[in-house]
């Protein structure tokens, strides 16, 4: 049955209005993630109740709640309603972090950071966060959290307050990061798949969930460095915040699961408190109610609730503002890397030029490059590397590392300017790998028999029923060999190593961001304000050039017709849309995205420049 699109939305939305979105819960679809306010003081004539009374003292707190993303791409997410998502969206992180930072400013003496609203950060922004809540204290604010139970992520937060106030029925659940990689060679023999592969170096992360059915010890020894140093990190924080020794820290987390009085005991937590909220539990430890907590994210203007206005809204495309007074920009470049000028990913296409008008920009006086991608296309990668080759000779330009850079997200990185990670980052992995499915056994299984009418061999490369010949498979090594060692080589310059000392590194193989440094794939550790503050050093800027956050987070209509409909009229392939969800909302996005191409490729073998699918740290 064929649903169309107007349709199902119309009749969506008319049937379920109690999914749109609450106004105080998520950021307006046009809210600019650099632009956050800071928290606003009490105006001077709410000092008094109407009836001349004296109003409560204030606390500003902020309550963090769900997924945050360094670039949310829209304030509504229906893919994630249709899947029994509750329809939540990630927020937009950095507004957040400004929000935090806000927090110096307020009169008050006191603040409370309630963690009870199931927010999620990843390690990158958890340490964002840190130094953004030291700065908080650095003023001679006192940061209360409240708790209601957490697990090792949302401690590391707490951890950085001056106290932390545990609900009596919660618990600390300190699970240490760990991965979790699906091997998918077994399965594919069962469906008679059989994947073809042309790689360099011994690290075959990248392939190994196709062609071995468990990991082998090598790259688990590798995995298991990578993950101790990232870990030594979330001890060093919460060692630090809560005065322990790291043994001590490291212990409790090999136990990992704290009861609230457990947890006090061991000096986790500073009290136990009434499971009622974070108002309740400050009366409770500071013995009376005489203050109101006080909301103190930035206020928001007031939203039109007509169901015909919101879907109107909603399907109005947006335009980004453009840059008229002199301005630092962060650059998000997110996604799996691809070709051409597909709308969801890091597309080479709109990616290029979008880079070049900001080096066109004369009011751009420096620009952050904020990456977070698994890598994807060789090609690509190498378009918009030359692109931002182009722009750091107009200006400043200096790149900070997200979640992920690795691959082609680190093979863009690659022009000589400095690179910033934090600890819990994924980078590395310079390795290329060229890959196609090969179902000839499935096709026979089914009764299908593929003719090929050819005047040469060339078109055996291609076809999906047989394997490559000895010939074929040689061509295609050499072609990977070739692009592995244009990979080398420009780390290589751009390090100012040896094309030997990079291929001792590189093969593919994974590294954190501390074990980067040491390996000099990056400068040092830091986030996008440390990046900020080299790109004003550099230019000379002052406080007053402000930085805003590019490209502006997308509505609910660029996201849905760009991300699938763009992309499955280009391809001609509906399956697009299924892809489209499963790359937002699985963790196996680059598994998704390299099995769409093959599939859609006519059978021709593709070259990556992408890391392990599925590879992250939970």
């Amino acid at each position: 049955m064929t649903i169309r699109l107007p349709v199902l939305l119309a009749a969506w939305l008319c049937a379920a209005p109690a999914f749109l979105p609450a106004q105080n819960d998520k950021p307006a679809p046009n809210d600019k993630p650099a632009k956050a306010e800071a928290p606003a003081a009490a105006d001077a004539k709410d000092a008094d109740d109407d009836d001349g009374k004296a109003k409560k003292p204030r606390v500003p707190f902020l309550k963090p709640k769900g997924a945050y993303a360094d670039l949310a791409e829209m304030g509504f997410d229906p893919t994630a309603l249709l899947l029994g998502g509750g329809g939540g969206a990630p927020k937009a992180f950095y507004p957040f972090v400004e929000a935090v930072r806000g927090l110096a400013k307020v009169p008050e003496a006191e603040v409370v950071l309630d963690l009870s609203g199931g927010a999620q950060f990843n390690l990158p922004q958890l340490r964002e966060l840190e130094r953004a809540l030291q700065a908080v204290r650095a003023a001679g604010k006192k940061v209360t959290c409240y708790v209601e139970g957490a697990d090792l992520a949302t401690y590391q937060l707490a951890a950085q307050c001056d106290q932390i106030l545990l609900a009596d029925m919660g618990a600390l659940d300190l699970r240490s990061p760990a991965m979790n990689v699906m091997h998918l060679k077994d399965a594919l023999d069962l469906l008679g798949v059989q994947v073809e592969v042309t790689r360099v170096g011994a690290f075959k992360g990248a392939v190994e969930p196709y062609m071995l059915p468990t990991m082998s010890d090598h790259l688990r020894s590798h995995y298991e460095a990578m993950l101790r140093t990232m870990n030594d990190d979330v001890v060093r924080s919460i060692a630090a915040g809560r005065k322990l020794t790291p043994d001590a820290v490291r212990a409790l987390q090999a136990q990992r699961l704290w009861s609230a009085k457990d947890a006090l005991q061991k000096g986790l937590v500073d009290a136990l408190v009434p499971w009622s909220g974070a108002e309740r539990a400050l009366a409770v430890v500071r013995g009376n109610d005489d203050f109101t907590l006080k909301d103190a994210t930035a206020k928001k203007k007031a939203q039109n609730r007509d169901l015909m206005a919101v879907f109107s809204n909603m399907l109005r495309s947006k335009k980004e503002e453009a840059i008229e007074d002199p301005m630092v920009v962060v650059l998000h470049l997110a996604g799996q890397i691809v070709d051409g000028d597909a709308t969801s990913g890091m597309a080479s296409g709109p990616s290029v030029k979008k880079i070049d008008e900001l080096a066109a920009n004369e009011h751009v006086k420096g620009v952050v490059v904020r990456v977070n991608s698994p890598g994807g296309s060789a090609t690509a990668s190498e378009a918009i590397r030359q692109a931002l080759i182009r722009l750091a000779a107009k200006k400043p330009v200096v790149f900070s590392m997200g979640e992920l850079a690795a691959s082609g997200g680190y093979w863009i990185t690659a022009i000589g300017r400095p690179i910033l990670a934090e600890a819990g980052t994924i980078t590395g992995s310079i390795g290329v790998f060229g890959m196609r499915y090969q179902l000839g056994a499935l096709m026979r299984r089914l009764g299908v028999h593929n003719e090929i009418v050819r005047l040469d061999d060339g078109p055996l490369m291609d076809a999906m029923d047989r394997p490559w010949s000895d010939a074929a498979r040689g061509r295609m090594q050499a072609f990977v060999d070739d692009i592995y060692g244009r990979f080398l080589a420009v780390v290589a310059t751009s390090r100012k190593k040896t094309v030997e000392q990079v291929d001792a590194i590189a093969g593919g193989r994974v590294w954190s961001g501390q074990q980067a440094v040491d390996n000099g794939l990056v400068d040092a550790i830091g986030g996008v304000d440390d990046a900020v503050a080299m790109i004003r050093k550099e230019a000379a800027l002052t406080d007053d050039v402000e930085v805003t956050h590019q490209p502006e987070p997308k509505n609910f209509a660029d996201s849905l017709f760009g991300s699938m409909f763009d992309a499955a009229v280009a391809s001609g392939v509906d399956a697009v849309a299924l892809r489209a969800v499963l790359a937002r909302h699985g963790h196996l996005a680059e598994l998704w995205g390299a099995l769409h191409e093959a599939l859609t490729g006519n059978g021709a073998a593709k070259v990556y420049a992408l890391m392990p699918p599925g590879l992250r740290v939970r």
